[in-house]
């Protein structure tokens, strides 16, 4: 989903919103686009809330985008990494598609870190949805290996 279309569906559901109508009755049209924008689902909460305080969450998130110029990112990190590239660390917050190209690009056999890889659709030359795994002949070749450890004094007697 664009960001056109995440407004465009936002400013349908606030109409909604603003003449009471009942928001449970869009609830998956929120749930969807809450998924979409924030990378969150709604709260399992009986709160009556919870469908006006998802759509103010998805505008600030929306005019946080428009502000800062940025798009939002279609790759997504697999839980728990932390990319450390060119002095900036960056997780599924703050990842940009342009960020993980490059760093896809210097090294292609990272791409099991992506839960999602960025498009293709790009004039960078190497990207990770086309570059190759590499065999098993040339990564047993780089792999480091380390000396055998000395067993100390008291174990070799």
């Amino acid at each position: 989903m664009t960001e056109q279309e995440a407004q465009a569906e936002l400013m349908i559901l606030r109409g909604l919103a603003s003449s009471g109508n009942d928001l449970a009755l869009v609830k998956e049209r929120i749930d969807r686009l809450y998924w979409e924008v924030c990378r969150k689902h709604l709260r399992t909460c009986k709160c009556k809330d919870k469908y006006k305080d998802a759509l103010m969450e998805i505008y600030a998130k929306l005019m946080y985008h428009k502000k800062t110029n940025t798009t939002m990112a279609q790759s997504r990190l697999v839980r728990g990494v932390v990319l450390q590239w060119k002095g900036n660390h960056y997780t599924n917050s703050n990842l940009t598609d342009e960020v993980a190209r490059d760093f896809l690009e210097a090294f292609p056999q990272r791409k099991d870190w992506f839960a999602q890889l960025p498009s293709a659709t790009t004039g960078k030359k190497v990207v990770a949805e086309v570059a190759d795994e590499p065999s098993a002949e040339v990564s047993a070749e780089n792999e480091p290996k380390t000396p055998k450890k000395k067993k100390s004094a008291r174990k070799r007697k």
